[in-house]
């Protein structure tokens, strides 16, 4: 009884003496890495999230057949429904969801202040995390509850080198999936009075070489997400 009780005393001891900051740090990270396309150790350092809004275009990767899903414009941000079927996006202050073979786009609900959806958790797949501007509460990171509406901070420290790698990664718009990636690159064509300048999605498979899955041809397309099922890309082609 008294090494139990010893075993227990020193339990205490050590959760008392870790500090808090590291406790927060590994909850915000383990909760981050349940979010398709962030992984702890990005490939790459790619460019904010500063793209312009446009239509929410999808892409097939095999056949690489092309879709319009919407036509008004003024869409952000899109990702797939955790169970593949819709894709999630964001259209002013709203969330709206759309079906992956077209129709009219359903506003689910309005929630100003959220720059962009970084993702569904994996383990709760009626929650998002999401990215604020302006910060509230004193985190840039919150998780939106489809089912009830609200938005909770995540708690997040500014001095974790680890936390800011991965806010970093999730306002940046290449995204890894196992082992495909999806990159933002920029592509030049020599006009007639000048050079044009776009950028196009590219998806690579291992150590494949990286394929133009967008083919915008001058148009910036950016902001892409692969389906659960890995076989589709969602991407926000310019106006």
């Amino acid at each position: 009884m008294n090494c139990r009780r010893l075993m227990k005393q020193l339990a205490l001891v050590l959760m008392l003496t870790i500090p808090l900051g590291a406790v927060a740090a590994e909850s915000l990270i383990a909760r981050l890495l349940r979010v398709a396309g962030l992984t702890v150790a990005p490939q790459t350092r790619a460019p904010g999230d500063d793209a312009e809004a446009g239509n929410i275009w999808i892409v097939t990767i095999d056949q690489r057949t092309t879709k319009a899903l919407t036509s008004q414009g003024g869409y952000r941000s899109p990702l797939f429904a955790p169970a593949g079927g819709a894709v999630y996006a964001l259209k002013g202050e709203n969330l709206v969801r759309v079906a992956s073979d077209g129709g009219n786009p359903v506003v689910v609900q309005k929630i100003p202040g959220v720059a962009k959806l970084a993702g569904f958790d994996r383990s709760a797949s009626d929650e998002l995390i999401v990215l604020l501007e302006p910060v509230a509460a004193g985190s840039p990171l919150a998780v939106l509850s489809l089912k009830s509406g609200n938005l909770t901070p995540l708690p997040y420290d500014d001095h974790s080198a680890e936390q800011r790698l991965m806010l970093e990664q999730v306002r940046a718009q290449d995204r890894t999936y196992g082992d495909t990636s999806l990159v933002i690159r920029t592509e030049t064509k020599r006009g007639l009075s000048r050079a044009m300048e776009w950028t196009d999605v590219y998806l690579q498979r291992g150590h494949a070489e990286p394929q133009n899955i967008s083919v915008c041809n001058g148009v910036n397309c950016t902001q892409p997400a692969l389906s659960p099922d890995g076989r589709t890309v969602a991407f926000v082609k310019a106006q």
